[in-house]
C-alpha cells in the first residue's frame, strides 16, 4: 500500500495520499476517531501518552502534531536544562511545571529553526543553551542577555500564531486525537497514561498570556511589540 500510495494507483491509494485528515473526511464514519493527526498533520512516531511535554507541544503547536516543535521528549528522558533551572530531565508525566517547560523547550526550538541549527545538537547538552546563546552574539553581532535571545524565541511564535489565528485556527484546533486521550497502552514495563490535556492547557494559556480562546491577548502583543495580523485575501 505503502509504494501504492507513492505511485498514486487507484483510488484509494490516491485518496491516502492526500493525507489523513483528508482521508478521513471522505471515508466518513468513525474515521476521524481514528485519524492520528493534530492541525492536519499526521503524527511522528513519538507517543504523546508517554510524554506529556509532547503531548502539549504536539496540540499547541503551530505546524500541529511536530516532534521538533519542543522536542520535549528529549528532555523528558535523557537531557537537563540547567541554565533554565532544570538541573534533571522533567519526569514525562508529572504535570506541575510541564506548561512553563515546554514553552520554554518551544522558544528555544523555534530558535534553532530560525537560525538553522541542528537539534540533535541538543542531545545530551552537546550544544548547551548557554554556548547557542554566545554563537548568536558572535555571528549577528547582537549584543543580548539569554533572556532576551528566549524572548526572541517567543516573540517568533507568537507571531506564527497570529498568522495561525487570522487562518481560523483556536482553541478548538489545539487538540490531540480522541485516541490519545481516551486509550490506554497496556502491556509489561508501560508507563504510558492518557496526557490530562485540558489541565495543561489552561495552564499554558495563562503563563503564554492567551486568552481562552487561544489568541494572544492585547498585553501579549504590546509586550512583545507585535500588532494583530490580519489576514490579506488577495495574496
Amino acid at each position: 500500500m505503502v509504494e501504492r500510495i507513492a505511485y498514486r494507483q487507484g483510488d484509494l491509494a490516491w485518496l491516502l495520499g492526500e493525507g489523513v485528515n483528508r482521508a478521513a473526511n471522505d471515508i466518513g464514519g468513525a474515521s476521524s476517531e481514528i485519524a492520528m493527526s493534530t492541525k492536519g498533520l499526521e503524527f511522528p512516531m513519538h507517543d504523546p501518552r508517554f510524554s506529556w511535554g509532547q503531548a502539549l507541544s504536539f496540540a499547541t503547536g503551530n505546524r500541529g502534531a511536530c516532534h521538533l516543535s519542543g522536542f520535549c521528549h528529549l528532555f523528558e528522558m535523557s537531557t537537563a536544562l540547567p541554565e533554565l533551572g532544570y538541573d534533571e530531565p522533567f519526569p514525562r508525566q508529572q504535570l506541575k511545571g510541564k506548561a512553563g517547560f515546554v514553552i520554554a523547550l518551544q522558544h528555544i526550538m523555534t530558535l534553532a529553526d530560525s537560525l538553522c541549527l541542528c537539534k540533535f545538537a541538543f542531545i545530551n547538552n552537546a550544544v548547551s543553551l548557554s554556548l547557542f546563546h554566545l554563537w548568536f552574539t558572535q555571528v549577528s553581532g547582537v549584543s543580548c542577555t539569554l533572556e532576551e535571545f528566549l524572548e526572541y524565541g517567543e516573540r517568533i511564535f507568537n507571531l506564527k500564531r497570529l498568522i495561525n489565528n487570522s487562518r481560523g485556527i483556536s482553541r478548538k484546533d489545539d487538540e490531540l486525537p480522541i485516541r490519545m486521550r481516551t486509550l490506554k497502552r497496556k502491556g509489561p514495563n508501560y508507563l504510558h497514561d492518557v496526557p490530562p490535556l485540558n489541565q495543561m492547557l489552561l495552564d499554558y494559556y495563562e503563563l503564554r498570556g492567551w486568552g481562552e480562546d487561544g489568541l494572544p491577548t492585547n498585553e501579549t502583543l504590546k509586550r512583545l511589540k507585535l500588532t494583530a495580523y490580519k489576514k490579506n485575501d488577495s495574496a
